[in-house]
């Protein structure tokens, strides 16, 4: 599933266009600077473990880090988290802190978030996380105070709405990622800006598109699928409507955001921009009755009290647990060699047949759904082992499986009597 850089139509016997609906000037810039900057996995670097014997100790339940010799960012640095209270924002402001770093973590809620501070400060002590309220993200310098002193930016949050007007949805994404890449370059002490991206820039949502690309390739710059068409179309809709406004509310806000890299390297030739592209997020969220409820980990939720999913979730996904999908956020912010790149948080692939299967195993007795009977995962993802690769050079051993993400989301659900 290679891009088409030419503005050739297809053979009719191609069953969707996979093609980027955009210029062909601005397709071939983005398919050579992924190229340029995208690398086979090398050996790492060598590192230091970090000793945890301060006062506040981490959780023996988190995996062993190590320091970076020569970060792209100085330690102590602050790096500035949007949407800080969601499920995997949270997990990343943690791993900075744990990596030296402040974190300022913007908020549109601050009341519904207020929750962050004490959790920070009972873990890792006094100063190392602030909220920054930004009450509307669209705004024109929104976060022109937020980013003030900052060194990193880290954009998770987006525009959500599956029931919404395409129109608001993808121009409201669009708009609150560019608000914030141009708030990042007035900074003069910014040095990375990362954006949270997501597998639906990838892979078509009608079932029998998805299915036609059996046996073909995924690679760092695919981008085009059915999404804005669905997304656009007339009703009456299908059950894939919803996550296609999505799906082209993320593909255009990334596009837009590596369109705006490459025409203002030379204002800014300190700044990196990267990507990372996760599928779904499995993995303990840092509090259970703050986060993760609307979230991939309220998927299991619903699975764990027997309930069954709606159709729109039937496709079989990648996975990835939680706190590899903030390492990764962390590896594209702090490796120096890590540039201008799309990063790839697909660990394992999966369906919801196989996370029943790992249910049933690990929960002798308790009743769960039918099998969905769903299909296999149909094409290669070739950027996984780049990914893993980046990991590894953070001290982790590799991918946390799925059977131990879902262990650890469903243990965490018995013990506070969620499910």
């Amino acid at each position: 599933m290679m891009l088409q850089t030419s503005s050739a139509v297809a053979p009719e016997s191609t069953s969707i266009d996979l093609r980027l609906k955009v210029t062909a000037d601005k397709t071939h810039c983005l398919r050579t600077m992924f190229r340029r900057h995208h690398v086979e996995p090398e050996s790492p670097t060598h590192l230091t473990e970090i000793n945890n014997t301060d006062t506040h100790q981490v959780s023996t339940t988190e995996l062993s880090m190590s320091f970076i010799e020569n970060p792209a960012v100085p330690k102590g640095s602050i790096a500035v988290i949007t949407g800080a209270n969601g499920y995997i924002a949270s997990h990343i402001a943690d791993q900075f802190i744990r990596y030296g770093y402040k974190v300022r973590g913007t908020v549109r809620n601050p009341k519904k978030s207020a929750w962050l501070v004490p959790h920070f400060e009972k873990k890792y002590g006094v100063g190392k996380f602030e909220l920054h309220v930004v009450p509307d993200m669209q705004v024109d310098g929104a976060y022109d105070e937020a980013i003030k002193g900052a060194s990193i930016f880290v954009h998770t949050a987006t525009v959500i709405d599956f029931n919404g007007d395409p129109a608001e949805v993808i121009g409201g994404a669009v708009k609150c990622g560019m608000v914030a890449i141009e708030a990042a370059y007035k900074e003069p002490n910014m040095k990375r800006f990362i954006l949270t991206s997501s597998a639906s820039t990838l892979m078509p949502l009608k079932k029998e598109n998805f299915f036609a690309l059996k046996g073909q390739t995924v690679d760092v710059d695919t981008f085009g699928h059915d999404a804005k068409e669905l997304a656009w179309a007339p009703p009456p809709w299908g059950v894939e409507h919803g996550g296609a406004i999505y799906g082209a509310s993320k593909m255009e806000q990334e596009q837009n955001i590596w369109k705006f890299y490459e025409e203002n390297k030379s204002n800014r030739p300190d700044i990196v921009v990267n990507s990372i592209v996760p599928d779904f997020n499995f993995g303990r969220s840092i509090d259970p009755s703050q986060t993760g409820g609307s979230s991939s980990f309220g998927l299991i939720v619903e699975l764990f009290e027997g309930k069954t999913l709606p159709e729109l979730w039937h496709l079989p996904h990648f996975f990835i647990d939680v706190e590899d999908d903030a390492a990764l956020h962390v590896a594209a912010a702090l490796l120096p060699d890590v540039e201008g790149e799309r990063i790839f948080a697909f660990a394992y692939p999966m369906n919801w047949d196989i996370i029943l299967d790992i249910l049933r195993k690990q929960n002798p007795g308790r009743k769960f759904a039918d099998n969905f009977h769903n299909d296999e995962y149909p094409v290669t993802v070739k950027p996984i082992a780049r990914a893993e690769s980046l990991l590894k050079r953070l001290g982790r051993p590799g991918w946390i499986s799925l059977e131990q993400s879902i262990a650890t989301n469903t243990e965490r659900l018995k013990t506070l009597d969620i499910a």
